[in-house]
């Protein structure tokens, strides 16, 4: 009897089209990420507490699907402290593939659960009703997704001790399903972590996991271009593949082989394949000898269809010894024909192979001429407004394509989630609209100071819309927290957007990396200012966030928590850090003022100043050491010391701070006067705005009329210096001498100290510095700008202001007007030198900017 009315209601309900329910918060909301494609909620559920399944198969076994069941069998243990299936158990569990198993089917087809192949060999369709649970498919992978699901319930059932009557017909939006982790650039994964990440990434359903490779990987033929503490051997690589067959996750080989080279060309072994530093020459030989042993020995290591060459940001590209081939072929002549040698190598192992799709669409010309077979990986990490100019191009020429969004997190303490999402959700959209095949989720860790695990929120999202790119995102922090932790609330994501506050501070500089380190403390001798702007806040939002982190509950993958909390930790550190140093050389100016004549007073005020600067030791010292044992819970050591060292310095400093404070001490019980506060490094006072410390420059060149404020122009072969408008590693020459630009970032909060940046040329020379700032209205700003020697202010082909400034006073600034039209306007500098010091300042003292590197741009404080 109620084996009939479990057949009838079904098929009744089944009658019924399936429903994409846009309005959940009308029914119950399934905890399951990614969201299912179709779904209807019956009424009634499976309660868990006092429940055990009999399991029946219908299938034979598969090594990913049983890997599958334990894993649900593990989850309801953990929760219920008992076994999910027993012999004879109250409720059933019935799984299998009908058109392999004529039992199974009988069973499905009068309920209508018999797949069809509209949902593929990785869809499923699933049943929960009348303490049964059926989950049919097409293929083994379908019921390895369908049980992911399943996992999920049991998690999100962690509060009702019951998953809900459902039933479901799911299928993915993408064919693949990838996330890209760069473990070239920073933290290097262990063996262990990354087998970690592939048991995650199928839990979200992932399907693909590979790599940013430039240096990291171990061959036989050439062991020494990678890290002997930081590297994967073929056999590794082999493993790691191997294991994630087991989670039907595909490793995607990868090599960077074009531009990116850096870190092999610093090897002198290898030296001479490069081209100015950063590219393997595309006109040497070996160069391609180099790449096919590479590819011979990786490729086989991999069980895909394609190998990525990458090749994207190809700066150096005609720079030094191919600039013969591109001034007879073209840039885009000489690209294609390295892509076409890569392209013969690649083809001979019997797979495809991908590239990046920034220089095509740079030169669309070429991608008519790119063979059909060549996959491209169409990337952008911006939230636009539209994405077409990233898919039109590919799409009309018939190249297969995956679009590829990512979690915001390069040279970052934490990652730009508001970016993060936006470029995700219509990027993914827009590709499944314009044909793309799949997603892949790129994780930029660039920099050593972001950690992988911080970007699971992200990687979450991006497989949600990877497997359905409609899906509801209202709901999707309740989804992502029970369906990954068990948890019964929000707080571990209401943690994640609280932090997410920070990024538009001031003092945040977008949540980068580059407040870190910046120089606090003067050296011995000099002077150093300090910002407070925004760092109240910093601490009121973090405060915030600790409380809703402390209400966080995690029953599963407990260690995220402390990932947060060490981004928390961190923010509070560097807040009280800047209070805490201004206060002491407050506190110091004090002692300098009352010296020997109130020698009480001053021993006292010295002894405050040096428990302060215990502190300071004491909380850097905690930090990095929490930063370190989160780094090795993921990562081998490798790049480790990039990080820790700079931690290093900063507690040497306010070591050596201390020991000069304690000679001061010895001086005032010595009856002698104390030292100055430079000599003890605490002449800092309070920085009065944000100057502009990151602009693209290029190397001195020689003041050829030896005047302060030279008036020769030296980018005459960019077109002169009112209209250059250079771009990164852009070269040119001037006297037959060549000059490139880079990004230069100065690590003191107000002055750019030229003789710091060019040790070895800063006499009687003249440098450059371009920077570009946007507005939304044309407007008329204040503008303060200090200089030794002379400098000079262009800024959209005009020149609007001339000075010589004193020597090394960077106090003395000069205030001009600096007229901006609407939206981006580029703005040049042009410092010249004859002799002694050399730095200079600019900032827009009524204007509050926000930048990244050398883009600035205006959010209030304009003037008409």
């Amino acid at each position: 009897m109620v084996k009939e009315k479990f057949i009838t209601n079904t098929i009744i309900f089944l009658a019924i089209t399936f429903l994409y329910v846009n309005n959940l918060a009308q029914q119950e909301l399934l905890t399951v990420v990614p969201q299912p494609k179709e779904y209807q909620l019956l009424s009634g559920n499976i309660q868990l507490s006092e429940n055990q399944f009999t399991l029946k198969k219908y299938f034979d076994d598969n090594e990913p699907v049983v890997v599958a069941l334990n894993d649900a069998a593990s989850i309801f243990s953990v929760i219920y402290d008992k076994e999910l299936f027993v012999p004879a158990g109250k409720s059933e569990l019935l799984i299998g593939i009908p058109s392999k198993n004529k039992n199974f089917r009988k069973i499905c087809e009068p309920i209508k659960l018999v797949p069809t192949k509209d949902i593929g060999e990785e869809g499923y369709l699933m049943l929960v009703e009348n303490n049964k649970i059926v989950i049919s498919a097409n293929s083994n992978k379908g019921l390895f997704y369908g049980l992911q699901t399943l996992k999920q319930f049991i998690k999100g059932s962690i509060e009702t001790k019951s998953i809900p009557n459902v039933i479901i017909k799911d299928y993915p939006s993408f064919k693949f399903r990838g996330v890209m982790d760069d473990i070239s650039r920073g933290p290097i994964p262990t063996l262990d972590f990354m087998k970690s990440q592939i048991r995650r990434l199928a839990e979200l359903k992932v399907n693909a996991l590979t790599h940013y490779v430039e240096h990291v990987v171990k061959t036989k033929k050439h062991p020494g271009i990678a890290p002997d503490d930081g590297s994967l051997t073929i056999e590794e690589w082999k493993e790691i593949s191997e294991y994630a067959k087991k989670y039907f996750v595909t490793v995607v080989g990868s090599f960077q082989s074009f531009g990116h080279f850096q870190n092999i060309l610093s090897n002198p072994d290898y030296a001479h394949l490069g081209e100015s530093g950063s590219l393997i020459s595309p006109v040497k030989p070996e160069s391609y000898l180099f790449l096919k042993d590479i590819y011979d020995e990786m490729i086989p290591a991999f069980d895909a269809p394609f190998f990525n060459v990458n090749c994207d940001e190809t700066f150096d590209l005609g720079k030094a010894e191919s600039k013969h081939l591109v001034d007879s072929i073209g840039y885009d002549g000489a690209y294609l024909q390295h892509i076409m040698k890569l392209y013969k190598i690649v083809k001979s192992h019997g797979i495809r192979m991908s590239i990046w799709g920034d220089i095509l669409l740079e030169y669309p010309n070429l991608i008519s001429k790119i063979p059909k077979d060549v996959i491209i990986g169409t990337w952008t990490y911006d939230d636009h407004e539209s994405f077409q100019r990233y898919i039109k191009p590919f799409k009309e020429a018939g190249l297969e394509f995956f679009v590829a969004p990512g979690v915001l997190n390069s040279n970052k303490i934490f990652p730009n989630y508001n970016t993060t999402f936006g470029n995700i959700k219509r990027f993914a959209k827009e590709g499944k609209d314009g044909g793309a095949f799949g997603v892949l989720n790129c994780i930029w860790d660039d920099g050593g100071t972001a950690l992988f695990t911080n970007d699971w929120f992200g990687v979450a999202y991006g497989a949600d819309k990877s497997w359905n790119h409609s899906s509801d995102d209202s709901n999707f922090d309740t989804r992502f927290n029970q369906s990954v932790y068990a948890a019964i609330n929000n707080s571990y994501t209401k943690t994640i957007w609280k932090l997410n506050q920070l990024a538009p501070l001031e003092s945040t500089d977008g949540m980068t990396d580059k407040i870190l380190f910046s120089k606090l403390i003067p050296e011995a001798g000099r002077k150093t200012k300090i910002s407070l702007v925004d760092w109240d806040n910093v601490l009121t939002i973090i405060n915030e966030a600790e409380k809703e982190l402390i209400n966080a509950q995690f029953n599963f993958y407990k260690s995220d928590r402390d990932y947060l909390q060490f981004v928390i930790d961190l923010y509070r550190v560097l807040a009280n850090e800047r209070f805490l140093l201004l206060q002491t050389a407050d506190i110091y100016s004090d002692v300098v003022e009352f010296n020997l004549s109130d020698p009480v007073k001053s021993r006292e005020l010295i002894l405050t100043a040096i428990n302060n600067s215990e502190k300071l030791i004491r909380h850097i010292s905690m930090i990095k050491s929490e930063f370190e044992k989160l780094w090795l819970m993921e990562n081998h050591t490798y790049a480790l010391n990039i990080v820790s060292d700079e931690y290093q310095m900063k507690i040497d400093d306010y070591k050596d701070m201390k020991g000069k404070l304690f000679l001061s001490l010895k001086n005032l019980d010595s009856s002698k006067p104390v030292p100055t506060s430079e000599e003890v490094r605490l002449a800092i006072t309070k920085l009065p705005g944000k100057y502009f410390r990151e602009w693209m420059m290029v190397n001195p060149m020689p003041n050829k009329d030896g005047q302060k404020t030279s008036g020769v122009d030296y980018l005459y072969e960019m077109g002169g210096e009112l209209i250059a408008q250079p771009k990164v590693a852009e070269e040119f020459f001037f006297e037959s001498a060549k000059y490139r630009w880079r990004r230069v970032v100065s690590e003191n909060p107000d002055i750019v100290n030229l003789v710091e940046i060019f040790p070895d040329n800063n006499q009687n020379v003249v440098v450059y510095a371009f920077a570009n700032i946007s507005v939304d209205e044309e407007s008329i700003v204040d503008a303060l700008v200090g200089c030794d020697d002379g400098i000079e202010i262009i800024i959209n082909g005009k020149s609007v202001y001339k000075n010589i400034g004193q020597i090394y006073q960077p106090e003395n600034e000069y205030l001009f007007q600096l007229p901006l039209k609407k939206g981006r306007n580029d703005l040049m500098l042009k410092i010249s030198q004859t002799d002694s010091g050399w730095y200079f300042t600019f900032r827009l003292p009524n204007s509050e900017v926000r930048n990244s590197k050398n883009r600035y741009r205006i959010i209030s404080g304009m003037q008409r």
